[in-house]
């Protein structure tokens, strides 16, 4: 991992070229403007924690991608075949990068809409599990994809199945479907960011339960993700 530091500069450069940070300015906005458009006592922490959820899993499946398919046009990911750097170092970059942006974006949303009464440990361990899993979930995504057409449609696929779990968590599913949809990542996601945004909200076990269920897709969408792009995209330069 000796090429980390260099490949996370690159990424914070190639972020800045690519006008990520005033687009995640503009969606940060739109978020908090809909927070600001909430009654105060109408915004509950599940409310709360769906659009803070919004954020990471924005800037991880959307933006990763689109920042993958620049580097392969301009020939990144071809020089980084020919090179040392290990495809495990290229992604932690990428997910370290894109989480740090993940960490600034989604407190502003959370200080907009709780007036600054959340667990700060607790929401940085949060946003740290959704960031990281949305971003390898979007890099799974992405590699092996030749055109943004093809991420797009990959992309609407993947997006729709994370945001099942909305209608359990809002029980708006009927009571026996609710399991079918509870085990999708995102579902965890949205237990965790409650939990830190209102502190109580949740049982110490769930909390715990879906800390522990999203590191374990962390850990399996690491080693995924690490796979697919040393079959399908690293390996293409060599």
């Amino acid at each position: 991992m000796a090429s980390f530091p260099h490949l996370l500069r690159l990424d914070l450069r190639l972020q800045a070229r690519s006008f990520l940070y005033p687009a995640t300015a503009v969606s940060t906005g739109l978020i908090c403007l809909f927070v600001a458009l909430f009654p105060g006592d109408t915004l509950s922490p599940r409310v709360t924690a769906f659009f803070v959820f919004m954020d990471p899993a924005t800037i991880g499946l959307s933006f990763v991608g689109a920042m993958v398919l620049a580097e392969r046009t301009s020939g990144t990911l071809f020089a980084l075949g020919v090179t040392p750097a290990r495809p495990a170092a290229y992604i932690a970059a990428k997910v370290v990068s894109l989480t740090l942006l993940t960490f600034l974006s989604s407190v502003i949303v959370v200080q907009v809409a709780t007036g600054g009464a959340y667990a700060v440990g607790l929401l940085l361990v949060a946003l740290t599990l959704c960031s990281t899993v949305a971003v390898l979930l979007g890099l799974v995504c992405v590699a092996g994809v030749a055109s943004m057409n093809h991420l797009v449609v990959r992309l609407l696929w993947v997006t729709t199945v994370l945001y099942l779990p909305l209608l359990a968590y809002f029980r708006v599913l009927p009571q026996p479907l609710t399991p079918l949809v509870t085990w999708i990542p995102s579902y965890a996601m949205l237990v965790a960011v409650e939990a830190s945004v209102e502190p109580g909200s949740v049982s110490a076990i769930g909390m715990l339960a879906a800390n522990l269920y999203l590191g374990a897709w962390m850990w399996v969408g690491w080693r995924w993700t690490v796979k697919r792009f040393r079959d399908a995209v690293i390996t293409e330069g060599r």
